[in-house]
């Protein structure tokens, strides 16, 4: 699962950088939709795993981090929904996360 949470993070950044090189190019939102997708999907998975390390009575430490994650995720789709392609917003929350 770690892996696909990590792929989803990776899409959304690619797709974002994407979205706001190619801002004169497209008008389309090919890539916005794509990033904005990946992000969701990577919060549905870190609500997941939050869910079922809470079943498990996992540590505070690794809660707080997908408890961070989860935040971030939230940032970022708030972000693109309101980008205005200035800078790739979704790429600049989801930076440090790895």
């Amino acid at each position: 699962m770690k892996s696909g949470i990590s792929s989803y993070f990776d899409t959304a950044r690619r797709n974002c950088t994407l979205c706001y090189t190619y801002r004169n190019f497209k008008p389309s939102n090919e890539q916005k939709d794509l990033a904005l997708t990946s992000a969701k999907r990577a919060y549905e998975e870190l609500r997941s795993a939050f869910d079922a390390m809470r079943k498990e009575n996992a540590s505070i430490e690794k809660l707080g981090k997908i408890k961070l994650a989860k935040g971030l995720c939230l940032d970022a789709i708030d972000a693109c929904s309101s980008c205005d392609k200035e800078r790739p917003r979704i790429k600049e929350i989801l930076i440090d996360i790895k």
